[in-house]
């Protein structure tokens, strides 16, 4: 077995995993992991070149693979039913682990870390960048083909459902509610701003495409409108 292969990567997570629940998700307990594996401390920075989020991007990338385990068939639904069902089993996978998901964001947001030579403020970084692979996986995982500015703006708002949800989900566990009534808030935001683009081209534009006259313009605004 290669020493920075998925299959040795995978055997110290579970084993930091136990650890840090106890521990905290911290360079101890990695090295505390290792050991139980059999592998020196001179050889993490093979495995972990980065160490600590070396070890996080891994543990939440191999999240994301899990959650494909526990998803529901998703052919034929529409694709709010996909990203709400997505997202279920995202958070479903990360329930045995919640308390290491725990110590994982106390170390994300730890201000030491700002004084860490180590790290620096790149765990906050990571932190946020984490939600949105979150989302851009589980958008890739159904099949989406935006190429456009839509392709950053359906990430970043489902990351941002992800963030929100994840005190949530630590706190009490169950978020499904929460989920939905986040998607509906979107939905009618989307539909408002599909209505509202309609109403603008059709204010700026007529029926064959071209742009209206100054003088057409001025008559189609409401107050005209009004008193014509």
């Amino acid at each position: 077995m290669l020493l920075d292969s998925p299959e040795t990567k995978e055997k110290i997570l579970k084993e930091f995993l136990q650890i840090a629940v106890f521990d905290g998700w911290n360079k101890e307990a990695l090295v505390k992991a290792a050991a139980n594996c059999g592998i020196g401390e001179n050889f993490l920075p093979l495995i972990f070149e980065n160490g600590l989020l070396d070890l996080a991007e891994f543990y939440l990338q191999s999240q994301n693979e899990k959650s494909l385990e526990v998803l529901e068939n998703l052919e034929g639904k529409k694709i709010r039913d996909k990203i709400r069902l997505s997202l279920y089993a995202r958070f479903e996978v990360e329930k045995e682990n919640k308390i290491a998901l725990q110590r994982l964001i106390n170390f994300y947001f730890d201000p030491k870390n700002f004084t860490s030579f180590e790290t620096g403020p790149r765990p906050i970084f990571q932190a946020l960048k984490a939600c949105y692979k979150i989302a851009d996986f589980i958008w890739q995982n159904i099949g989406d083909q935006s190429t456009d500015f839509n392709y950053y703006t359906k990430r970043a708002t489902l990351g941002k459902i992800i963030f929100r949800a994840i005190p949530l989900f630590l706190k009490n566990g169950n978020i499904n509610n929460f989920i939905d009534a986040e998607i509906e808030k979107v939905m009618r935001f989307e539909k408002f701003k599909s209505a509202a683009k309609k109403t603008l081209c059709q204010t700026f534009f007529d029926e064959s495409g071209s742009p209206r006259s100054p003088k057409e313009l001025v008559k189609n605004l409401p107050f005209f409108r009004l008193f014509s």
